[in-house]
Parts: structure tokens; C-alpha cells; sequence
């Protein structure tokens, strides 16, 4: 498989896979059971960047792989078993997908909690 189409492939996977967590985590409880929808976005966005996020390979310059999969393979076959780079990688990629999330959160809430949240003279 051409490198371009596995990473098409991929894309269109971790799609797929983000519609379905979606949908799972709506569910189909009564309103006080299920994800609150920004939440939800924000989880489901952590898991579409993971399944997404580049690491170039050892030893092959280049070429491009998930992070999670060279994090997997670099700590588990690796005969020192230091993923130093693929796991940086995915800790900054993470961790800004969080505090964008946060952000978001704070900065997009809804006027009537905001209305709420003031004193009344």
C-alpha cells in the first residue's frame, strides 16, 4: 500500500471512529445520563487527535506513523525501550487538545449561566 493512501486510510478510519464514539457517548438515556454535548466534543476530539497525531520513524527519514502505534512498538520491541520522541509527541499533542478544550469551554459558555453567575443589586 502507497504511503499517502495508508495515511488516507487512516484519516478516513479515525473519522469513522470519531462519529461512532460520538453517537455512543450521546446515548439514548434520558438527558441527566448522558456526555453534556461540549464534553463530549472534547473527548471525542482527544481520541480523533491520538488515533492521528505523526511521529517519524527511527531510522527512516521521512516516514511518518500514528505516534501511538511508534509509541507502542518503540517501548515494547525496541531493545532499550526509550519512545522518548513519540511520546513527547503525544503529550504535547494532547495536552494542547485539553487546555484548547478548556479554553473553549470557559470561553464559549452559554449566556444564561453567565447571566446566573452575576450578583442581582
Amino acid at each position: 500500500m502507497p504511503y499517502s493512501t495508508a495515511w488516507i486510510v487512516i484519516a478516513v478510519l479515525a473519522v469513522i471512529g470519531a462519529f461512532c464514539l460520538n453517537s455512543l457517548l450521546r446515548g439514548a438515556g434520558p438527558g441527566p445520563a448522558r456526555w453534556p454535548r461540549k464534553l463530549r466534543y472534547i473527548f471525542v476530539l482527544l481520541v480523533f487527535v491520538f488515533f492521528l497525531l505523526p511521529a517519524p520513524l527511527p531510522n527512516h527519514a521521512g516516514v511518518f506513523a500514528p505516534a501511538f502505534v511508534v509509541y507502542l512498538f518503540e517501548s515494547m520491541f525496541q531493545s532499550n525501550g526509550q519512545p522518548n520522541q513519540s511520546q513527547g509527541i503525544l503529550l504535547v499533542g494532547l495536552g494542547g487538545v485539553c487546555v484548547l478544550g478548556l479554553l473553549a469551554l470557559l470561553l464559549f459558555r452559554s449566556k444564561q449561566k453567565i447571566d446566573e453567575d452575576k450578583p442581582q443589586p
